[in-house]
């Protein structure tokens, strides 16, 4: 059920060429969120690259204030303009840029094979991330 309403709500994040992407995608040629995530990411990432050294991905760094969406956002956005990196590289460097904390723990921990898992893996760490903030903004309940 989670798998299902997590398809259906990645579209809606989709912009321009992601979205152009999406919408070509064979019908019912997805079955579970890991094969959408691990398609976009195989399209995204290891599919088209064009003239920047891997070395650009070595300077990126997650900011102490930044978030890890924020900095997932910017690293992908390098990423892209990288000709023909390796995904040992990718995950590195990644790994390399991100603040310490219990996500980078989480990737140490788990020893992640491919940057496929690790953006899978960073969705669920932002998502729960997310929940509890959430939970932490709601309004609190006034005492009469």
């Amino acid at each position: 059920m989670a798998d299902e309403i997590m398809c259906r709500a990645f579209p809606t994040t989709l912009r321009g060429p992601a979205r152009i992407w999406f919408s070509r995608l064979t019908p019912n040629s997805i079955s579970t969120f890991k094969d959408l995530s691990a398609q976009f990411v195989s399209h995204f990432i290891g599919g088209h690259r064009y003239k920047k050294s891997t070395t650009c991905l070595m300077s990126i760094r997650q900011r102490e204030d930044e978030t890890l969406r924020s900095y997932i956002a910017q690293f992908n956005m390098e990423a892209l303009s990288i000709d023909e990196v390796d995904n040992k590289i990718l995950m590195a460097t990644f790994t390399n840029g991100l603040q310490k904390g219990k996500f980078l723990f989480s990737l140490y921990k788990n020893d992640l094979k491919t940057m496929s898992d690790v953006l899978y893996r960073a969705t669920k760490y932002m998502n729960a991330e997310d929940a509890l903030l959430a939970r932490e903004e709601k309004p609190k309940k006034r005492e009469r």
